[in-house]
């Protein structure tokens, strides 16, 4: 008689309150839909006239970061000109941020016009203690899954590019490969090699293939930002 496997959860994270952001920059700064996306990431945006307003208060929605324009920093007096700073710059990024005197506070400088792919680990980096490198959303895909000559369907509850929460009622053990199988709206159904990676009672988290062909994983992460964006 085998043994069972293994079923473990990950380690609890504690909640935390949403993380404030000044943003002092204009919309056509940020690719299409990422201001939204963001939101729905768990970050408040804010104006940089909203923070003068509430300047000194360090209630919930104290500002945490400054994403602001090249452009925009000779003109503008910050009400906190010690935070973070995510730099949006041209073409002379580096350039810029010498020239802007903010090279102490700076994590980093992101190309206008501003795509989440480049944001989200800067601020997953300064905010997480366990930062994710790609941007994940809820979902209800139905999938099926195949081990050798076992084939059994689930649904899909999470999904990134890099892997998924797999919702069925087989157990796996850590490290078994599968072959999952889902549709996505911009490609039909794609074909993704996985690896169990934790189990949590029917939920067993699961990580795609880093040689995943290039066409896949692009149409993984275009999913993923389609349904922040939208």
């Amino acid at each position: 008689m085998g043994m069972r496997p293994r079923i473990h959860t990950p380690a609890p994270t504690p909640e935390r309150q949403r993380v404030t952001i000044v943003v002092d920059a204009p919309d056509r700064a940020f690719a299409p839909g990422v201001q939204t996306a963001l939101m729905r990431l768990g970050y408040n945006l804010i104006s940089q006239r909203t923070a003068s307003h509430q300047a000194g208060d360090q209630g919930p929605l104290a500002p945490q970061l400054l994403i602001i324009d090249e452009r925009r920093i000779a003109e503008t007096t910050h009400p906190s000109t010690r935070l973070p700073v995510i730099l949006l710059a041209g073409a002379q990024g580096d350039a810029a941020l010498r020239a802007s005197k903010l090279d102490d506070l700076a994590i980093g400088v992101v190309r206008r016009r501003a795509r989440l792919a480049a944001l989200y680990p800067l601020l997953q980096a300064t905010f997480e203690a366990q930062p994710r490198s790609v941007p994940r959303v809820d979902d209800a895909l139905p999938a099926r899954a195949t081990r050798g000559h076992k084939t059994w369907t689930g649904a899909i509850r999470s999904i990134s590019e890099k892997g998924c929460l797999l919702q069925s009622s087989v157990v796996l053990e850590d490290d078994q490969p599968i072959e999952l199988c889902f549709p996505l709206a911009s490609q039909g159904l794609i074909h993704v090699p996985a690896v169990a990676s934790y189990q949590a009672g029917d939920r067993t988290g699961l990580v795609f293939d880093e040689a995943l062909p290039e066409e896949t994983r692009r149409a993984l992460s275009d999913y993923v930002t389609d349904r922040l964006t939208s």
